[in-house]
């Protein structure tokens, strides 16, 4: 048992009494806001509720990208123009990479005092300090009004990797990473500045959901997914790198595919005796070495995780058991796409300094290595 005394008692009385006056009082402003401001209370009541449109529809919403080769760094400033209009507390920043991760939002204007600056802006800049990113945008999860990403490259991700595992932990879905220059394509910047460990370290956490979209579809399906996520956080891996568009695909179908994580690229024209898998910037090359293959299928999967969370039926009509005879292709350490596939073209050393597209070739990240090992194998 434990003694509290009258005094106390009587403090903490007079406390509870004042609480309750300051909250009625602020019930009766905040109804007063309200019935002058009804559309902004049902923004702020919907942020609050983290009320946002279903994926399914928020897709729907936003027009077809239309692009031509691009890199999706690019692609993903066109989304996320369009998630901002879609999604009114959406916020983004970046440790001082605005202009190389392209998440800027036009006319979302900057936050902040002084300069340019207002607490009105919808940009955010953190300065470089990766790790004092991840802790406000898991603050302002906490907080619970907004939803925020913030940007930097990839290979700086391991600054701020802490944070990522609380917001994984904390299942704070308003929180997102926009991470660039994804692979050994960064090119000229070298082994420092190439991520190859860094996309499978992060599909490993736990909670996490990581992308790597193929072409600007994609892009708009994994920006989607990580405003719309609302178990936990959501990395988004754009490259530097141009990669062509998968127009033989219709742009509803490729988005639809990639928000179950996975999915049908390209169909095959006879018996299925072979499935190539890809991601990222590798989708091009297994669409090219599979055009004189009709029997091999080509499956896109943007997001590992996603596609776990899918039934068992639609997993097996992607990747059937009857078909073992399976490839992956990722410009990365090869390990995790041993669970999908026997034999995998990956990146498993330290890039080196060079323009992206000789790295990518002399490390066999082409269309022809990818056919060699296909015939290799039995």
């Amino acid at each position: 048992k434990w003694f509290v005394s009258e005094g106390t008692r009587d403090y903490f009385k007079g406390v509870q009494e004042k609480n309750t006056a300051v909250y009625e009082e602020w019930q009766k402003t905040y109804a007063a806001w309200s019935e002058a401001n009804p559309e902004l209370a049902k923004e702020l009541e919907a942020a609050i509720a983290d009320d946002v449109m279903p994926a399914e529809e928020m897709i729907k919403a936003i027009p077809a990208t239309e692009a031509s080769a691009e890199a999706t760094r690019v692609s993903g400033n066109k989304a996320i123009q369009e998630v901002a209009k879609l999604v009114p507390n959406y916020i983004s920043g970046s440790a001082d990479l605005h202009g190389s991760c392209r998440n800027y939002i036009e006319d979302g204007g900057n936050f902040g005092a002084g300069f340019d600056k207002s607490y009105a802006g919808k940009n955010l800049y953190f300065g470089i300090r990766e790790h004092a990113m991840g802790s406000i945008l898991n603050g302002i999860a906490y907080h619970g009004i907004f939803k925020a990403s913030g940007s930097t490259f990839a290979v700086f991700v391991d600054y701020f990797r802490p944070t990522i595992r609380v917001a994984a932990l904390a299942e704070l879905g308003r929180v997102s990473y926009v991470l660039t220059h994804d692979s050994i394509g960064v090119g000229e910047d070298g082994p420092t500045h190439q991520p190859v460990e860094t996309v499978s370290g992060l599909r490993v956490f736990p909670n996490l959901d990581v992308w790597r979209p193929s072409d600007a579809e994609e892009t708009v399906a994994s920006f989607v997914s990580s405003v719309t996520r609302k178990e936990g956080p959501t990395a988004l891996i754009f490259s530097r790198q141009n990669m062509d568009q998968n127009d033989a695909v219709d742009y509803m179908e490729r988005r639809e595919g990639a928000l179950k994580g996975a999915y049908i690229a390209k169909k095959e024209t006879e018996d299925l005796d072979l499935i190539i898998l890809a991601t990222g910037s590798e989708v091009q090359h297994a669409l090219k070495a599979a055009a004189d293959l009709p029997g091999a299928r080509v499956v896109s999967m943007p997001c590992m995780s996603v596609y776990e969370r899918q039934s068992d039926d639609y997993k097996e009509s992607v990747l059937p058991s009857s078909c073992t005879k399976r490839i992956a292709m990722e410009a990365g350490v090869s390990g995790l796409w041993y669970k999908y596939a026997s034999k995998v073209v990956g990146v498993d050393r330290f890039g080196f300094s060079a323009p992206g597209d000789i790295v990518m070739s002399e490390l066999g990240m082409t269309p022809e290595n990818l056919s060699e090992q296909i015939a290799s194998m039995n």
